[in-house]
Order: structure tokens, then C-alpha cells, then sequence
């Protein structure tokens, strides 16, 4: 092989290596956005949730205020922006209880992991049947059960609680 031969060879390789370099930094740099995406913004990053709130597939109006509680600690916020702010106390625990009530009725859903607490959950109430099909834990009275939908992620994550409301 001539040496103006290898030298074109060799440019050649070195422009192609440069190219799956690149390609290979794109994919990445997409992947990881798309992950991110997928997992939902971190709790460090926002650190609100909205809450919305359906009885028999009907809105009802937001809550107004909200209890957190863990073991030790008891702490009502009301929203901000439409966004109830997890407490700073709060922020080192790895579960939270939250608390409020809706016209009819007093929710009580337990030991969610803070990570959840990044987004808009709907909370669905019923008082004879869910619509959609939606699985109930076992021996479950519907009148006292609440689905959650949490919507941080791809998928969001759905959890069935019952007993979780009482009425007032």
C-alpha cells in the first residue's frame, strides 16, 4: 500500500471513529434525557405535588390543606401555586402519611416514599363501583377505598388503599 493510500485511509478512520464518537455521545446524551424523563424530575428538584381528587368519576374540589405525618412528626400545609410543598422536617424520612378531607369524606393514605412526591397524584374515590376496571385489594369495601394515581415517571404508579377513607 502506497503511503498517499494509507494516509487517505487513515484520515478516513480517524473522520469515522470521530463520527461514532459522536453518535455514540448523542445516543447517550438522549438516553440519558429519556431516562430522566421516565424516571421524573427528582424529589431535590421540586419538591411539591398537586392533588386532585375524583368521587365516582366526578371532580371534587382540591383540598385545602394537607397533613403530613410520619412516627414522630404532624405537620398541615396548604398549597402553594396549587403545589403542597413536602415540609423540610419531612425530607430525610422514608415514608410519609398524608391526611386531608373533601366534601364527604376524610382520606388517610399511608407510608409513601418521598420520590412520590414529586407530581400531580389523582386520588380516586367511589361509593359503589371504580370505573375501569381497577383492581381492589382483597376483601376491600369500595366505599372506603382510594386509587391513587401517582404521576411521576413513565408509567405513573397506581396503589389501591383500604381502608383509607372514612366519612364525615
Amino acid at each position: 500500500m502506497s503511503g498517499v493510500n494509507k494516509r487517505v485511509l487513515q484520515a478516513a478512520m480517524n473522520s469515522a471513529n470521530r463520527l461514532i464518537l459522536l453518535g455514540v455521545s448523542a445516543f447517550l446524551s438522549t438516553s440519558a434525557v429519556s431516562l430522566r424523563a421516565q424516571q421524573g424530575t427528582t424529589f431535590a428538584e421540586k419538591q411539591c405535588f398537586a392533588l386532585h381528587v375524583r368521587l365516582n368519576e366526578k371532580p371534587l374540589p382540591d383540598p385545602a390543606r394537607v397533613t403530613f405525618k410520619t412516627r414522630n412528626i404532624e405537620l398541615a400545609e396548604t398549597p402553594e401555586n396549587g403545589c403542597f410543598v413536602i415540609p423540610s422536617a419531612l425530607r430525610n424520612e422514608k415514608t410519609v402519611d398524608v391526611v386531608f378531607t373533601v366534601p364527604g369524606s376524610k382520606v388517610y393514605l399511608s407510608s409513601f416514599a418521598l420520590d412520590f412526591f414529586a407530581g400531580p397524584w389523582n386520588v380516586d374515590l367511589a361509593d359503589k363501583k371504580f370505573g375501569g376496571g381497577v383492581p381492589l385489594p382483597k376483601h376491600a369495601r369500595v366505599s372506603q377505598t382510594c386509587v391513587v394515581t401517582i404521576h411521576v415517571g413513565e408509567p405513573g404508579t397506581v396503589v389501591a388503599q383500604s381502608p383509607c377513607r372514612t366519612p364525615l
